[in-house]
């Protein structure tokens, strides 16, 4: 290969405009940042960091190949796409790495003994890593026509795939960790509390500090005719009638004044710079007596800025005290966290489509039912080209506000979450955000919480690294609860947990709808909705999972002895206990919760969770069904459910059909008359949700609250 070669494709060079561009194969950086998008986290391939010369060219042959060929052994009929250049090269490198490590300095030595010891070294870090490896080195054989510098000759696990030579096993759930409900939570009200509260606040303070900056006031030195004395005297008059403190130095100046006292998180020493330019009185040694003076009647208060903060909502107090310039670029960054995680989390956006947004991509029109939508224009990566597929997303309002503020603050012509950098001119894009958003979560604490009581709650943590709750420990053992840890975000768990929330509701989008206090319905519809994004797919797939979940509850509370009811109860009755028969369990106990989910997954394919009765839809005996079908079009049956053969209720609708009664029950009650047809409908249908309660029993327990 000559070492002036364009490593990157004609199709990528024409598709970024940038034609004869692009690093050469014998660069010791390859640059590929001018053909990605900017939220790839991967900028450079650096080859001077291999040591050994003849693996950094044959990594360099191997990429070079792999960007122009496909793997049709490995059901890879396309070339790589470049961002996946940088995954490539570094499982390849740490795969050549670990058999150099085992004796083979070159690929061509490698044997039979050499892969399984390196196979047993990568299983002891992790199945899921050593299939990472095992996969890349197929690779590198694959492409081994297209290595001269160094080949594998052997082929490694022929006719098997990477997962499984390292034993994993495909779980049907999504393996994405879903945040808890103690910590999604306070955090989405957090951040939707910047956005629509403290985001205005932070826009105040930095307008506040820009017309100080802009103001150009003349100092004036104390003495004379006393006027300047006179401005810093009626300034810390104006402190104390505010019950404020005098402004401090910000803590990372400590290291500049190691004498001064640290209390409560304060420099102990006045920010006279600040205060010179409130005032307009120039810095000097006289100033900084006065202040002085005055900080040992009043204290010291981090910021200084006169801008009012809004009361939290818990506590009734100002969220923070008013920050100085300091904190008001450091609540900046914590803003665009906020904005981050409201419109990821209420859209199902990927984080790379959430930063790759435009300033320009927020728009309402209106939906079917004539009522504004309020949408998202972005772009989709995954799956698609390198310049990706433009898609909509159907969002909230309030995310409309989130993009506003980031408008407001960043100045990226081209970037929603792009601004122009602290140290330079240069336009950035907000990166790193699995470290911000861990930071935002201490921050929460640090304003909301105490040491013993954190804002967002640490979990207990198992021997498993799994978190679990308070009522999973077993005693009160203070080594216990040392075990907590602070839950780790990072950018895939909000769209799993968002469509697992969307998904795992037991009465559909209605229940989805009221949890979140979505305004409408269409939104939750838009959510499940058709975008190139796949994120329907994967609430889809969350839905087979609480249907399944939903089913194995239904089956324990039965196994448990708990009463049914309905038209379809023998019929579901029977089915649960020939699965009990051939389980073996006895009453009460489950032996093979995983054989169980297994026998019970042809149920999920008629069942239809409900509120005052499961459906286990059967068309040749639903009177839905027949009555629709006589009248032509859709009809509102409003009871049919109650008397229908499809119908089951179990324990868990106790509590609801008793409520439903007393609601039916207080018209009848009220003062106001009813008509004769009204007082008949109803006085039927408590007749029918009396039949329901007594054909089914009241007992201890349910399977779902």
């Amino acid at each position: 290969m000559p070492d002036d070669a364009p490593v990157l494709p004609d199709h990528v060079l024409s598709a970024a405009r940038r034609p004869g561009t692009g690093p050469r194969f014998a660069d010791a950086v390859w640059d590929l940042g001018p053909f990605l998008p900017r939220s790839s986290n991967g900028r450079t391939i650096v080859f001077a960091s291999v040591a050994d010369p003849v693996t950094a060219r044959v990594l360099r042959e191997y990429l070079y190949s792999r960007l122009r060929r496909g793997n049709p052994s490995l059901q890879r009929r396309g070339p790589m796409k470049l961002t996946g250049t940088f995954a490539a090269f570094a499982k390849a490198r740490a795969a050549i790495t670990t058999l150099q490590e085992l004796g083979a300095a070159r690929l061509s030595e490698v044997t039979p003994t050499h892969l399984s010891a390196a196979l047993k070294r990568w299983q002891a870090i992790s199945p899921g890593e050593a299939a990472m490896r095992v996969t890349a080195l197929k690779h590198v054989f694959a492409h081994g026509p297209f290595l001269h510098s160094d080949r594998l000759l052997v082929n490694p696990w022929p006719g098997r795939s990477g997962h499984a030579v390292a034993g994993v096993v495909r779980d049907p759930e999504n393996s994405t960790e879903r945040i808890p409900e103690e910590v999604i939570g306070p955090l989405l009200k957090a951040a939707v509390f910047y956005v629509t509260t403290a985001g205005p606040d932070i826009l105040a303070a930095r307008a506040e500090h820009t017309q100080l900056q802009a103001a150009g006031k003349e100092p004036k030195r104390c003495g004379g005719n006393g006027s300047a004395k006179a401005r810093i005297d009626a300034y810390v008059e104006e402190l104390r009638a505010a019950g404020r403190g005098i402004p401090a130095l910000p803590t990372r100046q400590a290291r500049r004044y190691p004498d001064v006292p640290v209390v409560d998180g304060v420099l102990q020493a006045p920010n006279t710079s600040l205060v010179a330019r409130l005032t307009g009185v120039a810095c000097s040694a006289e100033v900084r007596g006065y202040l002085l003076t005055a900080a040992a009647e009043l204290g010291y208060e981090s910021g200084g800025l006169h801008t009012v903060m809004s009361p939290w909502p818990d506590t009734g107090r100002p969220w923070r005290m008013g920050p100085g310039p300091t904190e008001v670029g450091a609540e900046t960054t914590q803003m665009r966290t906020a904005c981050w995680i409201v419109i990821a989390y209420l859209s199902g956006m990927r984080d790379p489509e959430v930063r790759e947004l435009a300033p320009d991509c927020a728009f309402t029109e209106p939906g079917p039912d004539g009522r504004p939508r309020h949408k998202l224009r972005g772009k989709v990566f995954k799956g698609r080209k390198l310049s990706g597929e433009q898609t909509e997303w159907v969002v909230l309002g309030i995310v409309h506000q989130a993009v506003a503020l980031l408008r407001a603050v960043n100045d990226d012509p081209t970037h929603l979450f792009g601004h122009t950098g602290m140290t330079s001119h240069d336009l950035v894009l907000y990166g790193s955000v699995n470290l911000r958003l861990n930071a935002f979560r201490d921050h929460l604490n640090e304003l909301f919480g105490t040491p013993t009581a954190p804002y967002i709650p640490p979990l207990a943590v198992s021997a498993a690294d799994k978190p679990v709750r308070d009522e999973d420990i077993a005693g009160d053992g203070e080594a216990e609860r040392q075990d907590k840890m602070p839950w780790r975000l990072n950018t895939r768990q909000f769209r799993r947990t968002l469509a697992w929330h969307i998904a795992h509701q037991p009465f559909g989008i209605v229940a989805g709808a009221r949890q979140y206090q979505h305004a409408e319905l269409a939104i939750f519809d838009g959510y499940a909705g058709t975008s190139a994004s796949g994120f329907a797919a994967e609430v889809a797939t969350e839905r087979a999972i609480a249907q399944l979940d939903y089913v194995e509850d239904l089956y324990r509370d039965w196994n448990a002895g708990r009463r049914s009811g309905g038209g379809a109860a023998a019929r579901v009755s029977a089915e649960f206990d020939r699965v009990r028969r051939e389980l073996g369990d006895p009453p009460g106990i489950v032996a093979s919760p995983a054989r169980l989910r297994t026998m019970l997954q042809h149920l999920t394919k008629t069942l239809h969770p409900g509120i005052l009765n499961d459906c286990f839809y059967q068309p040749a005996t639903a009177v839905c069904a027949h009555r629709t079908k006589r009248a032509g079009r859709p009809l509102p049956l409003l009871t049919m459910c109650l008397t229908c053969p499809n119908a089951r209720r179990s324990s868990i609708h106790l509590p609801r059909l008793a409520t439903a009664r007393a609601q039916a029950q207080q018209p009848l009650d009220a003062p106001a008359g009813l008509s004769g047809l009204q007082t008949a409908a109803l006085a039927a249908h408590i007749a029918d949700l009396d039949h329901a309660l007594t054909d089914l029993p009241a007992s201890p327990g349910s399977a779902r609250e």
